[in-house]
């Protein structure tokens, strides 16, 4: 067939144009003015005079010799691609068991050997034939296509063709899909495609689509984690409920159920369905047991509805492989270490060092001073000596090794080891960094030095740590912090203070974004925080500040009664930390008045303030995963941050990462020694109830060598492609320079590819028609596949050939002149004329 859509008509003979014109116009005036003299009806003068003239017109045209011309593909000169989707979403059922899956009807349309469609295309291009799922591969038949794989790489599949066919005639690529592709989303296409370079036009086939089973499909699941320590953890699940008809299989209920890895059900909820489809939002809050990375499950389930005395049936649903989904959380392992510094004993230190204890992954060093530095020369002993009699005969310390007069006494409260601390608050970024929050409570800005306040912004914007200030008699304006680099840190303005006056009581209240912010509520709903609240006794010190700084927050405001509030707590971002300022300074009289029939208030709220500041606060190794699907669709880069003691990048360190995994979930055979390298035994890579065992660093799983980044000093990665799925678990193992061992980091991923494929069930036919739509191609359907093939040479193609075809000499034109012609004639005498 001939490519007339791009055909042009030519003549050979232009110097015969004006003479033939001018012999068309003779002739056309000679016939016109002999009809005059015939004597008939107009009608019929004006039909034979049509036909004489469109027969001599077409000899004339002759004389220009006319050519058709143009351009069609070069038989078996083009490529043409044929690309199957092998993945398993294909083989749901419909709700009638008697209509094919729509993985038989793309089998049996590629291989059936009586199509027209694939004789003509294997005639007329050259043909491959792939198939995909996680990979593309080329098959030479697809009558061993399984339709098993677990996921729908499209783009990695298109990728690897354009790479493939760079520099070769491709002229199209028919897709056999459902659309649910698990890496190209229908809202990003055109800048997922536009990545890939120059595609081949794509002509997606569509199927008519049956009415699916009912269905359940975990869409998403988030995770969020807050300092309340009621309820740390939160997991927002959204199900998508399809129940079409009134069947008795229609679902009419959905359970949820979050599972640890035990198989122990944590929570579950329940909510009915009204409509053919439904969205569900579920939430479960919950507190994990073990603090590190853990797993856990989402499941849901359909039910009927049932009778009076009966329990709901379970809905056999189109699919179950989109009912759950395993989640990580990660509760952090790394201990905790908070440096309060005080000015003098108090109440303050005392119920938060009570508080801290029962966290154990908190630990609080305590700096107390109990005597403020004195003149030498005012205090001397009697015998002459210059040190600190409140020291003198501890632990027979020489007198050049205790406290001098002119030094302030400090008490250290739980420091690691006699040595901490010993010279007093730290003077150096390698000693001050080891903290990961600091809180400073009465405590004037004149016992630092410059370099100390200097320390303490960097510890904030550099380290990333967390300051708190508390009010006091000797902090913020009263302790002399205006125009010092910790008056930057902070979230407040400290100058030209205005103070309540008289005998106030100050009672606490919550500002909206207060009421947003899970560590600032101690109640687990709306109305008991406000009653707690209203019973929280008045306070009476208060650090009142000018103002707010661009960006604070205030979480919370105390009011005298009257029109009267000052704030109470704000908090800021400050370079990579955090700082907060609690301008109230009697805090303890919470405790103080506290019945035994209440709650422990104010131990819990300094629990999830610290677990706030300490929350985000870096450690000196970070570990973390990165999609690396250039590489391979299921490849994960895994990155690890390291830093040196005053929290530099460290370029000299040798890192190692060892992956467990895949770990098994409710007590199933761990399928981790599938997994495992040869200096992995068996026995090392057992697990305990999916949950990584404390020997973990040191026994099991693959280690892999993490090599350092050429562009970003302190960064080290490798990749790591997993060959099954489930959930992994992560070690990052480092030592430095020195050959020192740092604190190994933890990490986590699920690998679970299955759950996107069957994301959606079905025909996604709008990713397909945009498909189409980006690739200048069109959509085809199975039952026009014929027609399609067939007109191909109509279309553009990379290689085309020319081909001409003369009219002047054509048997067609001369029939036409002869039928004109004898038509003329044969008129004339039918009517009697000459």
């Amino acid at each position: 067939m001939t490519h007339l859509a791009l055909a042009t008509l030519l003549f050979r003979r232009t110097e015969w144009i004006v003479p033939a014109l001018i012999l068309g116009a003779a002739a056309a005036y000679l016939i016109w003015w002999s009809s005059r003299r015939v004597n008939s009806s107009q009608k019929i003068r004006v039909l034979a005079s049509l036909l004489k003239v469109t027969g001599i017109a077409l000899l004339v045209v002759c004389l220009l010799e006319p050519v058709w011309s143009g351009f069609q593909p070069k038989p078996h000169s083009n490529l043409f691609l044929v690309l199957a989707d092998n993945s398993e979403s294909l083989t749901v059922e419909s709700d009638d068991s008697d209509d094919p899956t729509l993985a038989a009807q793309i089998k049996e349309t590629l291989t059936d050997e009586q199509a027209e469609w694939t004789k003509r295309l294997e005639q007329e291009f050259e043909l491959h034939r792939f198939a995909f799922d996680r990979q593309l591969r080329s098959v030479n038949s697809f009558v061993e296509l399984k339709h098993n794989g677990e996921a729908s790489s499209l783009q990695a599949a298109l990728a690897s063709i354009t790479q493939q066919f760079e520099d070769r005639p491709v002229g199209g690529v028919l897709l056999l899909s459902d659309g649910n592709a698990t890496d190209l989303t229908q809202a990003n296409l055109a800048a997922q495609l536009k990545s890939l370079g120059d595609i081949p036009p794509i002509y997606p086939v569509v199927y008519g689509e049956a009415d699916s089973k009912p269905d359940l499909t975990i869409e998403s699941v988030s995770i969020s984690q807050t300092p309340f320590e009621d309820a740390p953890v939160s997991v927002q699940c959204n199900v998508t409920a399809r129940s079409p008809g009134e069947g008795a299989q229609a679902i009419r209920t959905v359970n949820c159920r979050l599972i640890d890895s035990d198989g122990t059900e944590i929570e579950s909820a329940r909510m009915p369905i009204y409509e053919a489809t439904t969205q569900l939002p579920f939430r479960f809050q919950f507190r994990p047991v073990k603090t590190g990375v853990t797993f856990y499950r989402v499941e849901v389930t359909g039910q009927t509805s049932s009778e009076e005395g009966e329990e709901p049936a379970v809905v056999e649903e189109a699919t179950v492989a989109n009912n759950s989904r395993v989640i990580q959380i990660d509760r952090g392992s790394r201990e905790l270490r908070v440096l309060y510094l005080s000015g003098r004993p108090n109440w303050d230190f005392k119920f938060l060092n009570r508080a801290l204890v029962e966290d154990e992954q908190i630990k609080l060093v305590g700096m107390i001073r109990v005597a403020r530095r004195e003149a030498k020369f005012d205090f001397r002993g009697r015998d002459g000596q210059s040190s600190n009699a409140i020291f003198r005969g501890f632990k027979d310390k020489g007198d050049e090794e205790t406290e001098q007069y002119d030094e302030p006494v400090i008490v250290r409260l739980n420091t690691k080891d006699e040595e901490e601390l010993r010279g007093g608050f730290p003077k150096d970024a390698e000693e001050l960094f080891q903290f990961d929050a600091l809180v400073l409570d009465d405590i004037e800005a004149s016992f630092f030095n410059q370099d100390q306040l200097d320390l303490i912004e960097r510890f904030v914007s550099e380290r990333g740590g967390g300051l708190l200030m508390l009010g006091g008699q000797e902090t913020f304006h009263a302790g002399d912090y205006d125009r010092t680099p910790v008056a930057n840190v902070l979230p407040v303005y400290l100058d030209r203070a205005t103070y309540p006056e008289g005998d106030i009581k100050l009672k606490l209240m919550l500002t909206r974004e207060g009421w947003l912010q899970p560590w600032v509520r101690l109640r687990a709903n709306e109305s008991n925080e406000r009653k707690r609240l209203h019973d929280t006794p008045g306070f009476k010190t208060l650090n009142a500040v000018r103002g707010i700084k661009p960006g604070a927050s205030v979480l919370a405001r105390v009011t005298d009664g009257s029109a009267n509030t000052w704030p109470a707590l704000v908090t800021q971002k400050f370079g990579r930390g955090r700082s907060a300022a609690l301008l109230v300074g009697d805090l303890w009289r919470w405790q103080i008045k506290r019945t035994e029939d209440h709650p422990d208030d104010l131990y819990k709220s300094w629990r999830q303030m610290v677990r706030w500041l300490v929350a985000d606060v870096p450690g000196r190794v970070e570990l973390s995963t990165q999609s690396a699907v250039h590489i391979a669709p299921e490849a994960v880069r895994l990155v690890v941050r390291v830093t040196d003691r005053e929290f530099g990048r460290l370029d000299n360190a040798k890192v190692k990462i060892r992956v467990v995994g895949p770990l098994t979930m409710n007590s199933e055979k761990d399928s981790s020694e599938d997994e495992t390298t040869e200096e992995s035994s068996p026995e090392e890579n057992a697990t305990e109830n999916g949950e990584p065992t404390e020997d973990v660093p040191k026994k099991r799983g693959v280690l892999l060598d993490a090599e350092p980044s050429n562009e970003h000093p302190g960064i080290y990665s490798t990749v790591f492609v997993p060959k099954k799925s489930g959930a992994y678990h992560l070690v990052a193992e480092v030592v430095d320079g020195d050959g020192e061992s740092l604190a190994p980091a933890e990490a986590g991923w699920v690998h679970s590819p299955i759950v996107d494929e069957f994301q959606s069930i079905g025909v996604n036919p709008g990713l397909l028609e945009k498909l189409a739509e980006a690739t200048n191609g069109e959509v085809v359907q199975a039952e026009e596949l014929n027609d399609f093939v067939s007109n191909l040479s109509s279309k553009p193609m990379p290689v085309m050939t020319a081909w001409t075809m003369p009219l002047w000499d054509s048997p067609i034109v001369f029939l036409v002149v002869l039928a004109c012609l004898l038509g003329e004639w044969g008129l004339r005498r039918s009517k009697g004329l000459p």
